[in-house]
């Protein structure tokens, strides 16, 4: 609704069972409007080339990236995803040490997790400058690895009330570092924001992050939003 007509959905995923539930619920009473504009590719996220080709997406059509609790590296792809276009995201990650796990071509299987959710060789932790000059050379790739644990689980014996904060700090400073990445490699204006109606009591799944060329339509609306990333990087604890 208020979409208009010239929209499609393009969902990809690498199960096959997934992508049929949504066509049939799609077609039965999420959207019935919209059946015949959602498409569907079993593909691998890591795959931008073949999924963003003319074969797939229309190199006139204008796109929108839009990714929802892909786990781990998954959502470094999406956003991978979205600088082949040049084209806005939306990118709600989850399970950040998931993206510890280095992929090895042809050593897993696609319906393991932790497998697909890992790394490629040409994603890198940590993703910005910025962080790895907070860290520092020498320590910066350990410094990741217990970030990314500490956003998943917390940091040893500890309070409940201790053990979100600890989360919420160490996730907010993995996800800037995402964003710091899009502003320093791809000259994207970037956000990050919470989704509406999260309960922060709740294993912090509920970050935004947005982003968008620099100078297009999207990154005028982004920059109207309260959340800049360095209002993030003082309530992260990491002022440069």
């Amino acid at each position: 609704e208020g979409l208009g007509d010239e929209f499609d959905v393009l969902a990809v995923d690498v199960n096959e069972i997934a992508l049929r539930r949504l066509a049939d619920r799609a077609q039965r009473g999420i959207a019935p409007s919209c059946h015949g504009r959602i498409r569907t590719v079993c593909a691998d996220l890591a795959d931008a080339d073949t999924i963003i080709s003319g074969d797939i997406i229309s190199p006139d059509r204008d796109v929108i990236v839009v990714s929802l609790h892909a786990c781990g590296a998954a959502s470094d792809y999406a956003m991978n995803l979205a600088y082949k276009r040049d084209a806005p995201f939306a990118i709600c990650p989850c399970c950040m040490a998931k993206s510890l796990t280095r992929r090895e071509e042809g050593s897993y299987s696609m319906n393991a997790s932790f497998k697909r959710s890992g790394a490629t060789n040409n994603i890198t932790y940590p993703r910005s400058r910025w962080l790895g000059d907070v860290m520092g050379l020498d320590d910066a790739k350990e410094g990741y690895e217990m970030l990314a644990k500490v956003a998943d689980v917390g940091l040893g014996p500890q309070t409940p009330s201790q053990q979100r904060d600890h989360q919420r700090r160490a996730k907010m400073i993995v996800e800037l570092d995402r964003l710091a990445s899009s502003s320093e490699n791809h000259e994207y204006e970037t956000r990050l924001l919470s989704i509406q109606h999260h309960d922060p009591h709740v294993y912090g799944k509920g970050d935004l992050l947005l982003g968008a060329k620099v100078g297009s339509i999207a990154a005028s609306v982004f920059r109207n939003l309260p959340t800049t990333l360095r209002q993030g990087r003082e309530i992260a604890g990491m002022q440069q």
